[in-house]
C-alpha cells in the first residue's frame, strides 16, 4: 500500500519553502493554525520560531506526526500542513467554495430551548443549504425530506432559490445566487454552533449575497428562520435590484414522504393554499399564506379535516425599525414563476424582460391542485455603493389558520424578532456546553469540546433537575427529592441515516425516544458534568435489565404521574385561573393530572385549553413533580435481542462512583428498588431455537441454524402463561405508558411488582451472562437473535455466532460484583427462582473445574449451564413467585471466584485463535454432529447437538479494544496496543484504525456487511466510535504516550478537514478507509455527528482534565477525597502555563504547569479554593479531604487553582 504524505496522513508534504511562503501568503495564519481565535504565541516572532521549528521537525521526520520521545512537545496543530481549518470572527467554520467541495450533509440541532417547540432542519454543501426541514418527523416535512444522494441533486432546484434582476448604469442582468454555474463564483458557507450561512461574491456583477439560516427557541411553535443579504460589492455605482426569494417547492402539511414519493401526483389533488384572497381569480396580494391539505388522504368511511398547517411570511429588514415589519408578497403558482419550465431551472416568466416581482405577485396565481412554491417578491431596491438590504423570511407551523393570524403572526413582525432569536439560539447552545467549557492552547480542540457535548445531547439528552429542592413546598407529603429529567435527545435520523425514523417532539421540553444502546452510551458522564444526576440513569438501565438479562431496544423519556390523594392539595397551590364557565378550567387540569404525563405534554394541553394560571410556569411545573410518582419508560421495538446492550450499564455506575464513591453501598443494597421490565418476547430454548436448513453448498445436506430466536405473540410456541401476564400488567391501573412505551414491569404471583437491590440485579445480569458462553467457553453467544455492537453482523446469530466483547465485559461485571461482596461482606436476598438457578450453575462448575478442560468438557459445560438457564428462565416465563432468598457473601465471592477461573480459561484459549494473539471478536460455529429427537407437544423432530466446530472470523476492532478493560499489566496493554497497530487493522496511509480486516474469505452469510465495499459502512473502513473507544482504552489503560500520539491523527479536530470533507469540529460515523477501491474517496467522511464517538470523547475529556476516579473515600475514617489528576500534554498549556475546564458542570479549575513538563509527569503541590461566598482556602498536597471537597461537589466552591510540579 502506498503511503500518503504528512497532512493528516492524507495529502503530499509541501517543501519547507512552499510551506513558509504558504503562510506569508496568508493574512490569517494564526487562525489557520489554530481553528481561529486562540494565540499560540505571544508574539509574531514567537510564532515564525514556532513554524520554523515545526516544519524542520518536519522534514527531518518524514511522515510520522512526530516521534514518541517527542511526544508532548510539539502541537499537532503547530503546523501550517494541519488543514484544522479557518474560522470566522464569530467562530464559524468556514468551508470555501462548498459547492465543489466533496458533498457533506449535515443538519441544524433541532432545539427550541426547554420553553420552546423545536423544528429540525437537515442542509448539505449544494445550492443554498437547506434540503429539508419541518416538524416532529420526516413526515411533517415543510420541504420534503430527501435522503442524501437525492439532496445533493435536488436543492439547488427544489430547495431554497433567490432570483435578481439587477441593473447597474443602466445595463440589466440577472442572476440565480448559488445555483450551480460552470463560471468561478467565490461561494463559501459558515457553520457555526446553531446556524449556518452561505456566502456568495460575484465578482461579475459586483452582488454578494448571504443566508443565514437558524430556528427560532423559546416560542410556542415551531419555525425556521431565513435571512437573505444583499450587498452591492461596486465601489462607486449604485445598484437596483428586485428579488424573488424562497422555497421553489413547498409541500403542504397533512402528507406523509411516502405518499409523495409513490402517488405524489395524486396527492396534489388535496393540496391547497389558504389564505391568499382573489388570488386565484383577479390577482391578489398574499402576503400570509397558509399550506395544508383539505382532508385527510385515508380511504375510510370517517372523514377527518386538516386545519393545521405551515406558514411563510417575509419583510425587508431595515435598521431602526420600531413598528412591526410590513409583508412582501408571495407567489405560490410555480408556473407564475417558472412558466412551462417544469425542472426550474430557469425562471421563464420571471426573467421576461416586462415582468416585476411584485406585479406578478400581485397577478392571478393558482392555489390548489399542485405543490407550491413559496417566493416573496420585493419591490424595486435601490443600493449604494457597499449598501445592504435584507430579506426575513420565517417559515413555520400552526395549529390553525386563526391561530397563526392571532397569536404567531404578532410575534413574527415585531422589529427585533429575527435578532433576538438569533441570540437566543446562539445563547442556547452556548449556554448547554458552559457544562465542559475548556480553555487551553488551542482554540480548535476547545471549540471541538463544545460541539461534541452538543451532539452528545443530541443522543443521550440533557439532564435538568425538575421538583422542589425540599423547601419551598407547600404540598403535604411531596416527594421532595428532585427529579431528573433529559430534554433534547432523539434516534439519530437523517439525510445520510434514513433508515431511522426520528422523532422530535413539538412540545416544549422537548425529548424524542432512543434507542437503548445509544442512550445508555451517551450518558456516561452525565454525573460528570451534571452532579445532580447522581444515579438516576444506572437505576434506570438495571431497571430495564429484564429477568432474562435482556432489555426493551426503545427508551422513551420518562413519565410522571399525580397520586390520587395528592391531587387536589396540589390543584389548590397551583392558582388555577377560571377562563372557563364554573370550575372547568381546575377540572381540565385534574384530568391532565389524573393520567401519565410529561411536562411537554402537560403544558401543550393546557395551552390547547387556554387554561391560566397565577404562578409562574416553573412554579408549576416544579410544584406538580415534586408531589408526583416518576417512572422509566421502555418500549420491546424489536424482533430479537442485541447481545451487547447491556455491555454499557457497569460504565454507569462507574461513572457514578467516580463521583460519588461514598454512596457504593448504600446504592448497591437499597433493598426492593429495582424493578424487572418485561417485554412480550422471549428466547426460545434450545430446542425450539435450533432448526435444519438446507446446505447450497452441498444439495441434500443440511446446516443446523437460529432464525428464529425469539417467540413473539401470535407464535404457535408463545407462552400462554406469559400472554396472560402481559395481559394483566397492561391492564394494571398502575400501569403508566404513552405511545407504546412505559412501566412494563415483571410482577410477583399476587401482582405486585417484584423488584430487588440493584447489586442483584448486577449480579443476575453478570451470571446470566456467564451461563451464555458459547460451547468453548470463549463468546457469549448471541442467543437472542441480535449481533452485538456491530448490527451490520446481523447474519451471526443465525450460524451460532458468539462475541469476545461481551465475554470481557462479563468478566468486569463478576470481578466488580465479586469485589462488592469481598467489601462489604452483605448478603444479597435474590428471587428464589434465581438461588435455584446459581446453585445448579454451581454443580456445573465445579464439574467443569475437576475436568481436563478439554472440548468435551467445555460443551458439556455448555449443556449444563444452558439447561439451567432454560429451566430459570422457564420459571419466570410469567411471574416470578415473590419470596427472596438470602445469599451469603462468603458462597457468592467462592462462586464468582469459579466463574472468574472458568471465563479466564475461555479467554486464554481464545486468544490463542489468531496468528497475532490478538483477541478475536467473533467465532461461529458449525454442527455436523446432532440427532433428531421427538420433543411433547410438538410435530416433528427438534435437533440436539452433540458437539460443535469453531470458526474463527478475522480481526476486528472491538475485540482488542474490550480486552483492553480487564488487562491489568500496564506492559500487557503496550503489547495489545503495538500488536494492533502492527496488524492490518491499521490504516498506514491514514493513520488511523479500520473496524475489521479483510473479509475477502468470509461468505455472505455473516451479515449486510459483505454487502458492502471493502472500506465502506462497517466493513473495513475508519469507523469513529470504535476507533474513539480504542483511543479511550490507551488513555485509561496508562499509555498516555501512544494516546497523544494516536489522535493527532484519529482525532476530528486534527483531521485535514479539506479530506475530511466537513467541519473539523464535526464528527461523523466512518471516514472512508484505504480499503475502499475508488482512492479520491479516502479519508472521507459520512453521516454527520449523531455519532456515538461523542460519547468516548466526553469520557476521554473527563480523565484527561481531572482523572479516572476524582473522587475517594478515605479507608480509615471515611473522609471524602478529591484528588485532581489530570493527563494532559505540555502542548495543550497556553503562553501562561495554563489549561483550564469546567468541573462539575460549574466549577473552573486552572492547572498552573510553569515546568511545561506532562502532567502525568508532574504532581499536584497545591490548591487555591475560591467558595461561591467569595472565601479562599489555600490547600498543600495533593487532595482536598473532608470538607472541602463536599464543597466542590455541592457546588459551594466557584474555582480551583491546581498548581503543578
Amino acid at each position: 500500500m502506498e503511503m500518503l504524505g504528512f497532512k493528516s496522513g492524507y495529502q503530499e508534504v509541501p517543501s519547507v519553502a512552499q510551506e513558509i511562503n504558504d503562510v506569508e501568503k496568508s493574512d490569517d495564519f494564526q487562525k489557520e493554525l489554530d481553528g481561529g481565535g486562540g494565540d499560540l504565541s505571544k508574539s509574531s516572532a514567537n510564532r515564525g520560531v514556532l513554524l520554523v521549528a515545526a516544519t524542520l521537525f518536519l522534514a527531518l521526520s518524514g511522515l510520522a506526526l512526530y516521534s514518541t520521545s517527542a511526544l508532548g512537545r510539539m502541537n499537532p496543530l503547530l503546523s501550517a500542513t494541519s488543514g484544522g481549518g479557518e474560522f470566522d470572527d464569530q467562530q464559524r467554520f468556514i468551508l470555501r467554495d462548498f459547492d465543489k467541495a466533496k458533498p457533506m450533509a449535515s443538519f441544524l440541532n433541532g432545539l427550541g430551548g426547554l420553553w420552546g417547540v423545536p423544528m429540525w432542519a437537515f442542509y448539505v454543501n449544494r445550492g443554498q443549504g437547506i434540503s429539508s426541514f419541518g416538524r416532529q418527523n420526516k413526515d411533517s416535512a415543510i420541504a420534503k425530506f430527501v435522503t442524501a444522494e437525492k439532496a445533493y441533486q435536488q436543492t439547488p432546484f427544489t430547495g431554497f432559490r433567490t432570483l435578481v434582476k439587477g441593473s447597474r448604469e443602466g445595463v440589466d442582468f440577472i442572476s440565480q445566487p448559488f445555483f450551480p454555474s460552470a463560471q468561478p463564483i467565490e461561494r463559501n458557507i459558515m457553520i457555526g454552533l446553531n446556524e449556518m450561512e452561505i456566502e456568495e461574491k460575484d465578482t461579475t456583477n459586483f452582488l454578494q449575497t448571504n443566508v443565514l439560516y437558524f430556528t427560532a427557541p423559546n416560542q410556542n411553535f415551531p419555525s425556521l428562520v431565513r435571512k437573505t443579504t444583499f450587498t452591492n460589492s461596486h465601489p462607486t455605482s449604485d445598484l437596483q435590484i428586485e428579488v424573488l426569494d424562497g422555497l421553489a417547492k413547498l409541500i403542504p402539511n397533512g402528507l406523509g414522504n411516502y405518499n409523495i414519493d409513490a402517488m405524489g401526483r395524486t396527492m396534489e389533488a388535496w393540496m391547497n393554499v389558504y389564505n391568499v384572497g382573489n388570488a386565484q381569480t383577479d390577482g391578489d396580494s398574499v402576503t400570509q399564506p397558509f399550506f395544508h391539505i383539505s382532508q385527510d388522504t385515508a380511504d375510510q368511511a370517517q372523514v377527518r379535516l386538516i386545519k393545521d398547517g405551515y406558514f411563510s411570511l417575509a419583510y425587508l429588514d431595515g435598521e431602526g425599525q420600531s413598528a412591526a415589519h410590513p409583508l412582501l408578497p408571495f407567489i405560490v403558482d410555480p408556473s407564475v414563476v417558472f412558466g412551462q419550465e417544469t425542472s426550474l431551472t430557469n425562471a421563464d416568466n420571471f426573467f421576461a424582460a416586462d415582468a416585476s416581482a411584485q406585479g406578478l405577485a400581485r397577478g392571478p396565481q393558482g392555489t390548489t391542485s399542485r405543490t407550491p412554491c413559496a417566493f416573496a417578491a420585493s419591490p424595486r431596491l435601490s443600493l449604494r455603493a457597499g449598501e445592504s438590504i435584507t430579506i426575513t423570511s420565517v417559515y413555520g407551523y400552526a395549529e390553525s389558520l386563526e391561530t397563526y393570524l392571532a397569536s404567531y403572526l404578532p410575534q413574527v413582525v415585531q422589529p427585533t424578532y429575527a435578532a433576538d432569536k438569533r441570540t437566543q439560539a446562539r445563547d442556547l447552545v452556548e449556554d448547554m456546553s458552559e457544562r465542559v467549557a475548556t480553555k487551553t492552547s488551542s482554540a480548535i480542540f476547545d471549540a471541538y469540546i463544545k460541539q461534541d457535548f452538543i451532539d452528545n445531547v443530541l443522543r443521550g439528552g440533557l439532564p435538568i433537575p425538575l421538583g422542589s429542592n425540599g423547601s419551598d413546598s407547600p404540598i403535604e407529603g411531596a416527594n421532595r427529592a428532585q427529579k431528573v429529567f433529559h430534554v433534547y435527545s432523539r434516534i439519530h435520523g437523517d439525510l445520510e441515516r434514513d433508515y431511522n425514523y426520528f422523532q422530535i417532539d413539538v412540545t416544549t421540553f422537548s425529548q424524542g425516544p432512543g434507542n437503548f444502546r445509544d442512550v445508555s452510551q451517551n450518558r456516561r458522564v452525565d454525573v460528570f458534568h451534571s452532579p445532580f444526576v447522581k444515579d438516576f440513569n444506572i437505576r434506570m438501565f438495571l431497571t430495564f435489565v429484564q429477568a432474562d438479562a435482556y432489555n426493551p431496544l426503545t427508551v422513551a423519556s420518562t413519565l410522571f404521574k399525580v397520586p390520587t390523594e395528592r391531587l387536589e392539595s396540589l390543584l389548590d397551590s397551583l392558582s388555577i385561573l377560571e377562563p372557563l364557565a364554573g370550575e372547568g378550567s381546575r377540572n381540565f387540569v385534574r384530568a391532565v393530572l389524573g393520567r401519565p404525563f410529561r411536562p411537554g405534554q402537560f403544558f401543550r394541553d393546557l395551552a390547547i385549553a387556554n387554561i391560566q394560571f397565577g404562578l409562574s410556569r416553573e412554579d408549576v411545573i416544579n410544584r406538580i413533580v415534586a408531589v408526583s410518582t416518576q417512572e422509566f419508560a421502555g418500549q420491546f421495538n424489536q424482533n430479537g435481542y442485541w447481545a451487547d446492550h447491556w455491555t454499557y450499564t457497569l460504565d454507569l455506575l462507574d461513572s457514578y462512583l467516580a463521583i460519588f464513591p461514598d454512596a457504593e453501598e448504600s446504592f448497591l443494597y437499597e433493598p426492593d428498588s429495582i424493578a424487572f421490565f418485561m417485554s412480550p418476547a422471549f428466547v426460545r430454548a434450545r430446542i425450539n431455537r435450533y432448526t435444519l436448513v438446507q446446505d447450497p453448498s452441498k444439495p441434500g445436506g443440511s446446516l443446523v441454524r437460529s432464525y428464529s430466536a425469539v417467540a413473539m405473540p401470535g407464535d404457535a410456541d408463545y407462552s400462554r402463561e406469559r400472554n396472560d401476564a402481559i395481559n394483566a400488567i397492561n391492564s394494571d391501573p398502575n400501569l403508566l405508558a404513552d405511545s407504546g412505551a412505559g412501566n412494563f414491569y415483571q410482577r410477583a404471583r399476587d401482582y405486585s411488582v417484584f423488584r430487588v437491590s440493584p447489586l442483584a440485579k448486577l449480579l443476575l445480569l453478570g451470571v446470566l451472562k456467564f451461563s451464555t458462553l458459547d460451547p468453548m467457553g470463549m463468546g457469549v453467544e448471541m442467543e437472542g437473535g441480535k449481533p452485538g455492537w456491530n448490527d451490520a453482523m446481523n447474519g451471526l446469530p443465525g450460524i451460532l455466532g458468539s462475541g469476545m466483547p461481551e465475554t470481557y465485559e462479563m468478566l468486569r461485571i463478576i470481578r466488580y460484583v465479586r469485589g462488592v461482596f469481598a467489601r462489604y461482606g452483605r448478603p444479597v436476598n435474590v428471587a428464589v427462582e434465581f438461588r435455584d438457578f446459581l446453585t445448579a450453575l454451581d454443580s456445573a462448575l465445579n464439574v467443569y473445574l475437576a475436568s481436563d478442560k478439554s472440548v468435551s468438557a467445555e460443551f458439556n459445560f455448555w449443556d449444563a449451564s444452558n439447561g439451567a438457564r432454560e429451566a430459570y428462565r422457564q420459571s419466570v416465563i410469567a411471574t416470578f413467585q415473590g419470596t427472596k432468598a438470602s445469599i451469603s457473601a462468603d458462597y457468592l465471592v467462592q462462586l464468582l471466584d469459579k466463574i472468574d477461573q472458568k471465563v479466564s480459561v475461555g479467554i486464554a484459549n481464545a486468544l490463542k485463535t489468531t496468528a497475532s494473539g490478538l483477541s478475536p471478536t467473533y467465532f461461529y460455529y458449525d454442527c455436523s454432529n446432532f440427532v433428531m429427537v421427538p420433543v411433547d407437544g410438538s410435530s416433528g423432530l427438534k435437533v440436539v447437538p452433540k458437539s460443535f466446530t469453531q470458526k474463527t472470523l478475522p480481526l476486528f476492532l472491538e475485540g482488542p479494544t474490550r480486552h483492553l478493560k480487564i488487562v491489568s499489566s500496564l506492559e500487557e496493554r503496550r503489547k495489545i496496543f503495538q500488536a494492533v497497530k502492527s496488524s492490518p487493522l491499521y490504516d498506514l496511509a491514514l493513520k488511523m484504525f479500520t473496524l475489521c480486516e479483510s473479509l475477502a474469505a468470509m461468505g455472505q452469510d455473516i451479515g449486510r456487511m459483505k454487502a458492502f465495499s471493502p472500506g465502506w459502512l462497517e466493513n473495513q473502513s475508519v469507523w469513529l466510535h470504535m476507533s474513539y473507544k480504542f483511543y479511550l482504552e490507551l488513555l485509561r489503560g496508562g499509555l498516555y504516550e501512544e494516546f497523544f500520539e494516536e489522535i493527532a491523527t484519529g482525532l476530528v479536530p486534527f483531521m485535514d478537514h479539506r479530506v475530511y470533507g466537513r467541519s473539523p469540529l464535526e464528527a461523523a460515523s466512518f471516514v472512508v478507509s484505504s480499503a475502499f477501491p475508488d482512492k479520491k474517496m479516502h479519508g472521507s467522511s459520512f453521516a454527520a455527528r449523531l455519532s456515538g464517538s461523542t460519547a468516548e470523547f466526553l469520557s476521554m475529556w473527563a480523565i484527561m482534565f481531572a482523572g479516572q476516579k476524582p473522587f475517594s473515600v478515605e479507608e480509615d475514617d471515611k473522609d471524602l477525597v478529591l484528588t485532581l489528576q489530570p493527563v494532559l500534554p505540555t502542548w495543550l498549556f497556553d503562553d501562561d502555563d495554563q489549561v483550564s475546564f469546567t468541573f462539575l458542570g460549574s466549577v473552573n479549575v486552572t492547572y498552573h504547569n510553569p515546568s511545561r513538563a506532562n502532567s502525568w509527569e508532574t504532581t499536584v503541590q497545591r490548591y487555591t479554593v475560591t467558595l461561591v461566598n467569595g472565601q479562599t482556602a489555600v490547600v498543600e498536597g495533593s487532595s482536598l479531604v473532608g470538607d472541602l471537597a463536599l464543597k466542590v461537589r455541592n457546588h459551594a466552591v466557584k474555582s480551583i487553582v491546581v498548581e503543578l510540579a
